[in-house]
């Protein structure tokens, strides 16, 4: 919370995919973490939960895409709402990657939002989107011969069109989730579900983030929010899926630099944003 006494705007911050903390941990990165202080550090409250793929147990099977991050979500903007120092109608999400790709169903089911966050959010399905990243990043592998790149993009080929015709048996995980997941994040089309959203809306997105590409997403939104007045965008040259500043080639290793934090001028921005429609 922001020092002081005195009400303030809040924020929700959703994770990304996989079974993240509260902070978004990754390395030494806390790029959720670095949000939070920083909203704070400018007037803003802000509320993080560890996702519930990292605070409970599980075999996966049987998880939709609602039980992993829409009724969590609803639960801590409820919370956070009802905190006596949060203005109840100035309340924002803010989703990362799976989690801004949520946050329109998100913004359907709670009407009270005052705005909505979307940091690297997909636009494509899934399926698609993990055979480009798996692709990518086995072009960077240079001890791999043509044929072992070839055969390991075909298994990931083959798991996402599982993914696309949902033949996974019951007992089946496919890129760690079973078969209810896959079905009900396939039965969300976010696009559509953005497009009809009525209230303020930020898609914020790094252009050196291969994982969710400005030039395979952020291309879509702009075409599907075309006509929404209360859309806006940023993008950011240097910077990369977690937001942090990004030079030389684009892998993952660059998430596990010491001293990289979330870009400064992404904090300002998203402070301005909830500033200007509290």
């Amino acid at each position: 919370m922001p020092d002081g006494s005195e009400e303030c705007p809040g924020v929700v911050i959703v994770h990304g995919s996989g079974p993240n903390d509260r902070d978004g941990t990754l390395g030494p990165s806390k790029p959720y973490k670095e949000l939070a202080w920083g909203l704070a550090s400018k007037g803003v409250g802000v509320l993080r939960y560890d996702k519930r793929t990292a605070a409970c147990s599980g075999d996966g099977t049987d998880i939709t895409i609602d039980g992993v991050v829409t009724d969590d979500a609803l639960t801590a903007l409820d919370k956070l709402r009802n905190h006596d120092r949060i203005a109840a109608d100035e309340v924002f999400v803010a989703g990362h990657s799976l989690g801004g790709k949520m946050v329109p169903r998100i913004a359907t089911r709670d009407d009270t939002l005052a705005g909505a966050i979307m940091l690297a959010a997909p636009a494509r399905g899934r399926a698609d989107i993990i055979v480009d990243q798996v692709e990518y990043l086995l072009s960077l592998e240079e001890d791999l011969s043509d044929t072992e790149r070839q055969q390991q993009l075909e298994t990931i080929r083959q798991q996402a069109e599982k993914i696309r015709t949902l033949d996974i048996a019951d007992d089946e995980l496919v890129r760690g989730a079973g078969r209810p997941f896959w079905r009900t994040l396939q039965e969300y089309d976010q696009t559509a579900t953005a497009a009809a959203l009525n209230l303020p809306l930020l898609l914020a997105q790094g252009r050196r983030d291969y994982q969710v590409t400005v030039e395979d997403e952020l291309s879509v939104w702009r075409e599907v929010l075309s006509e929404n007045s209360n859309a806006s965008f940023e993008v950011y040259d240097n910077l990369n899926h977690l937001f942090e500043q990004s030079e030389g080639e684009m892998s993952p290793d660059e998430y596990y630099r010491p001293d990289s934090p979330v870009a400064e001028t992404v904090i300002d921005d998203l402070a301005a944003f909830v500033e200007k429609h509290a």
